[in-house]
């Protein structure tokens, strides 16, 4: 399957100051993520918050996570989208200095089991050395997204997802990536019981570990609860959203 013809998704995370989060929740899900998911070539787009506190303790642990669906990568590529990135609305232009631990990662899917979006999900991004990473060439996907599908039954888990990290398209801020360099995959897992998630969080650790030919170097696995979704059919138009200006709030001078 070529890059043009492979679905794909781009996976965000970020963090925010903590003064802005109740305005930064208003602006990212009534006017950032429809006007994202409006470029055509987008399918949805969804947010997350991480499933708890003790999670984003650490250092450089996100707050969030944004999940854009795709028909491919090519429309990380298109006119649309660029004029978004380097003309961002007002609020959109008054939002970006509040972000800190800012990573973005796009890709094709490689393999995906089961088509429930579920309440939460795990998240896990592995790095293989150049070097070593050519040992994946013979890793059957499909069959470990499925088996990862199937061992979650207990924990309902609905959806698993592979996808591979391939840059694509601009992008408007800098990655604060703590990950070392290498060939990164990422293996996202969706439950309907967000009460299940630390125990889901320990299987898939385990069973990816069990089932790839090769550890990766690094490893980091994150959990987040379901927030919102917008759907490309829902915000389709002829021309680009207008900015939410009836919702931002008054810039200091």
């Amino acid at each position: 399957m070529t890059r043009s013809s492979a679905p794909a998704l781009l996976s965000l995370w970020n963090s925010i100051a903590p003064d802005r989060i109740p305005e930064y929740n208003r602006w990212h899900t009534l006017e950032h993520v429809p006007e994202r998911v409006w470029v055509p070539g987008f399918i949805s787009g969804s947010r997350y918050v991480a499933a708890d506190d003790a999670q984003i303790a650490p250092e450089g642990q996100s707050r969030y996570f944004t999940l854009y669906e795709l028909q491919d990568l090519d429309c990380l590529e298109s006119a649309a989208y660029q004029d978004l990135v380097d003309r961002p609305t007002p609020w959109s232009a008054s939002m970006r200095p509040a972000f800190s631990d800012f990573v973005r990662k796009t890709g094709p899917v490689l393999a995906q089991a089961g088509s429930v979006q579920g309440s939460a999900l795990v998240v896990v991004r592995m790095v293989w050395p150049d070097a070593n990473a050519d040992a994946l060439g013979d890793v059957r996907w499909t069959a470990l997204a499925a088996e990862l599908l199937c061992a979650g039954a207990d924990l309902c888990v609905s959806r698993v997802r592979i996808q591979q990290a391939l840059p694509a398209g601009p992008q408007a801020m800098r990655n604060a990536d703590r990950a070392p360099a290498g060939r990164e995959w990422l293996c996202q897992v969706e439950t309907a019981e967000p009460e299940a998630l630390s125990d889901l969080a320990a299987r898939v650790d385990g069973q990816l570990r069990a089932q790839l030919p090769q550890a990766p170097a690094w490893t980091h696995a994150s959990r987040y609860r379901f927030l919102s979704l917008v759907r490309h059919a829902d915000v389709q138009a002829p021309q680009r959203p207008a900015p939410r200006l009836d919702l931002m709030p008054p810039q200091p001078a």
